[in-house]
């Protein structure tokens, strides 16, 4: 084989296409696999943002990852207008109809794909997750069996859970597992909460 053939990548079954290099700097040009998901319609966004106006008060948002061999690669970016805390909490036990359907976007929008979540309801619903607010959440009686992952942010903050890259602020989520994302006030100031989820859904090739 030469050079030049292994240079190509397969675009089909049938067709192969030479990888293409910068004009100027003659690098190799690539994208992060992410990125990729993105294109191929199998990246995913949903978010909610919600007052609370006391310590302890919460706002939530709930999935449930499908029991597949598909798996949900997600980020969590979050802020609060007054000091709070984030929590990642797998195996949890909700009740179901307490919360609020909460639209699933695919990140490319000419894709038709649908998300593989669920959310938390006596019939769940693919492509949906569930929010709730403070009363919806103390409805819902959650309880948070495995904490992942817990951040204490101050007044206007805005961080991803984990850090500032998707290579270590990224959760793989169990097969069949539920997941509450969940911010917490801790004052008794007015505050807003954020939270948006991202995340690709990938079968792995091994």
């Amino acid at each position: 084989m030469s050079f030049f053939g292994t240079l190509k990548g397969l675009i089909s079954d049938t067709v192969a296409e030479i990888a293409r290099l910068d004009a100027s700097t003659h690098a190799m040009e690539t994208i992060e696999y992410e990125h990729h998901e993105i294109h191929s319609g199998s990246s995913y966004t949903c978010h909610y943002t919600n007052t609370v106006t006391n310590i302890g008060e919460m706002t939530v948002i709930a999935l449930n990852a499908p029991d597949t061999t598909k798996e949900i690669h997600l980020v969590v970016e979050f802020s609060s207008t007054a000091a709070s805390y984030f929590a990642v909490y797998e195996a949890t036990s909700i009740d179901v109809d307490e919360g609020t359907q909460l639209t699933v976007y695919n990140r490319n929008r000419n894709s038709a794909n649908a998300a593989t979540i669920t959310s938390i309801e006596t019939a769940p619903v693919a492509n949906k997750a569930t929010s709730y607010d403070e009363t919806q959440a103390a409805g819902a009686n959650i309880s948070t069996t495995t904490e992942l992952s817990r951040t204490y942010i101050g007044a206007g903050e805005r961080k991803s859970v984990g850090g500032g890259g998707r290579g270590v602020s990224e959760w793989i989520l169990d097969r069949a597992g539920q997941y509450a994302f969940m911010l917490v006030g801790t004052t008794a100031d007015d505050c807003t909460h954020s939270l948006a989820l991202d995340w690709y859904e990938h079968t792995p090739k091994d």
